[in-house]
């Protein structure tokens, strides 16, 4: 499977901008014939279901544009069109591309749907594609699945905008990268950091987040 880079929560939304409608055609020209019918009737098909089959077309042309194997360019778009089914169902009624998008790319780093399905049920009324990209980004900073969706539904909750969610994850990334931070303990300190922010959390909503008050960036674990 080729995977995004850690810098996922920016790259997603990149990739998402670039419409079915922008594409000239859904046709895919590969470095051999077998290649090119497989990944054009899995675009096709994707297509019929309504997803954003233009996602599939950019992917496999970048495989090409790096020299990828057809039958992993292949392989890498039947995976894609997979999960592209399962992130429509995990974030309906959301149907944006950029959303679809940013689902997709969180299951391709193993986030279970039904931590997509609690985002999108916390933002019925507003996209979610950047949420999702800072999801996929804490959890390839290390940050567990379940964790890193429960802090991002509860933010959600109390009405954090688009900004300060995707300041989350650039600053717990830049403590991963930059500063050796273990990828929780960046998010738990720069969590605390922006409740204040918002809505004050309920004891009990505190409690089943399992954070104290600690503030600035995180320690070094030995």
């Amino acid at each position: 499977m080729m995977r995004a880079p850690g810098w996922v929560g920016l790259a997603v939304l990149s990739i998402a901008a670039r419409s079915v409608g922008a594409q000239d055609s859904l046709r895919f020209v590969g470095p051999d014939a077998a290649t090119s019918r497989e990944v054009s009737q899995i675009i096709e098909a994707v297509a019929v279901q309504g997803l954003p089959a233009g996602l599939i077309l950019s992917k496999a042309r970048f495989a090409i544009a790096v020299h990828t194997p057809g039958p992993k360019i292949v392989e890498t778009a039947k995976a894609m069109a997979a999960r592209l089914v399962v992130a429509q169902r995990a974030i309906a009624p959301h149907d944006l591309e950029s959303d679809l998008a940013g689902a997709e790319a969180a299951l391709s780093y193993n986030v279970p749907p039904d931590i997509l399905q609690r985002i999108s049920a916390a933002s019925p009324k507003q996209p979610i594609a950047v949420p999702l990209g800072v999801l996929t980004q804490l959890v390839a900073d290390g940050v567990p699945p379940k964790r890193a969706g429960e802090l991002l539904t509860k933010l959600l909750r109390l009405g954090a905008t688009p900004t300060q969610i995707a300041d989350l994850g650039n600053t717990v990334n830049a403590d991963v990268k930059l500063a050796g931070y273990k990828g929780l303990d960046a998010l738990n300190a720069r969590y605390n950091n922006l409740i204040p922010r918002l809505a004050p959390l309920s004891p009990s909503a505190t409690t089943d987040a399992g954070l104290t008050n600690t503030a600035g960036a995180p320690g070094k674990k030995p």
